[in-house]
């Protein structure tokens, strides 16, 4: 019975999370995007309200940015100073807060019961946090079973602020621009759509996390037992070749999971100054010999003296790494690879370009969207990666291409 608690529990949160997911990807108009995300977080919870602050850092306090429940009006001008109440608490510190209880707890503020007759029993505030940066709080108050709130209860809204944390740097960024330059209706158009599919890629590295997690035990007990199996059916030919394709399946079923575990890894990111040249010249040792197995002409072209930048190295190691192996794939039976960077204004530019089979015109809006892929082999999670990486370091990622003609991807970043 408890065994189906936690499965019904589960599906629950998955299609709680789903739900989400596709409201957060549909729409930059944050209103909109934060009464539905805390509209499903409070069904799932069964709580009577709900409140997002976020964080003014010129004034180190915190003000509300969106409220859900009946008595939310009043309290919409109201703020709090960094430290103030649990909201404050949670900001400062970045750390979640679970009360039971808020009459034996010293942080808690009754400042908006006072203010609107509210009665706060229980509640849950998780940090919004964006590269390790807290930019506010989610709050969910009251369970109306009188209940308190759960471990799931934490975990969800701990996966749902790390989207809604995206959401709002993305929706302040889109506001600025607006308000700002004047952009033509195409611009604009382009920057909204570059936004939701950098929330898109955070929902469903969050997502694909949780279902390679649910599927990796089992998958690892299927290939434990085909290989005992294997080991007492030596004598039967049929029997073991059944048994060998079930283990190059679950091998293969692995090998997603740890694709997946790696692309939920890419979620964070720690940039510090550091030397891309060095970054470049790994991936020319590791990828010069095996070009040149495959006949292949590998040529570079990397400017002397490039400027430091704020990057992670592993990441942009991982990202060139699944550029070049794309590159080295489309053409099996040789032609020329090249490998160029250089410094242009306050920008550096990382070119890959090959001769190979090139990408048909109908796929190109498609190749960074997960699991696309074009091969019979792999997740498709390649280009996706790659996508994610150069978002984490605030650069910008071009693929041109032309089929049985090449592909040329230019990667920029930021110097300063």
């Amino acid at each position: 019975m408890k065994k189906r608690n936690i499965k019904d529990v589960r599906e629950r949160e998955l299609e709680t999370f789903l739900k989400f997911s596709s409201i957060i990807n549909s729409s930059l108009k944050i209103e909109d995007v934060l009464n539905y995300a805390m509209q499903w977080a409070e069904e799932f919870m069964n709580a009577e309200a709900s409140t997002v602050y976020e964080l003014d850092e010129e004034k180190d306090e915190i003000f509300i940015r969106f409220a859900r429940g009946k008595k939310r009006e009043p309290i919409k001008g109201i703020k709090l100073k960094l430290g103030e109440g649990v909201a404050g608490r949670v900001v400062q510190t970045g750390k979640p807060i679970v009360i039971r209880d808020v009459g034996k707890e010293p942080r808690f503020s009754n400042k908006f019961d006072r203010k609107t007759g509210f009665e706060t029993s229980s509640m849950i505030c998780v940090p919004l946090v964006l590269r390790d940066k807290t930019i506010g709080a989610l709050q969910v108050l009251n369970k109306k079973s009188k209940e308190a709130f759960t471990g799931s209860d934490l975990e969800l809204l701990t996966t749902m602020s790390q989207q809604i944390a995206v959401a709002l740097d993305n929706a302040k960024l889109y506001r600025r621009l607006e308000k700002k330059f004047e952009l033509t209706d195409k611009e604009l158009k382009a920057i909204q759509e570059r936004l939701i599919r950098s929330e898109r890629l955070m929902a469903m590295g969050h997502l694909v996390q949780g279902v390679a997690h649910e599927i990796r035990n089992p998958i690892t007990t299927i290939g434990g037992f085909a290989s005992r199996l294997e080991k007492e059916l030596k004598g039967q030919p049929k029997l073991t070749r059944y048994i060998t394709i079930i283990q190059e399946e679950s091998g293969r079923l692995e090998s997603l999971v740890k694709q997946v575990h790696e692309f939920g890894i890419l979620l964070s990111v720690t940039l510090k100054m550091d030397d891309i040249s060095g970054t470049l010249d790994q991936v020319i040792k590791e990828f010069g010999p095996l070009a040149r197995a495959q006949g292949i002409t590998f040529s570079t072209e990397i400017d002397n003296d490039l400027p430091l930048i704020k990057m992670d190295s592993p990441q942009l190691i991982v990202a060139l790494s699944n550029i070049i192996e794309n590159a080295l794939e489309s053409m099996p039976e040789g032609g020329n690879l090249t490998l160029a960077a250089k410094k242009e204004q306050d920008t550096i530019l990382i070119k890959v370009i090959d001769t190979g089979y090139g990408i048909a015109k109908e796929d190109q809006d498609s190749i960074y969207d997960p699991f696309f892929t074009s091969k019979t082999r792999g997740a498709g999670l390649g280009l996706t990666m790659v996508y994610q990486i150069v978002m984490n370091h605030n650069g910008e990622i071009k693929i041109k291409s032309e089929k049985g003609k090449g592909t040329r991807v230019i990667l920029s970043f930021p110097v300063k």
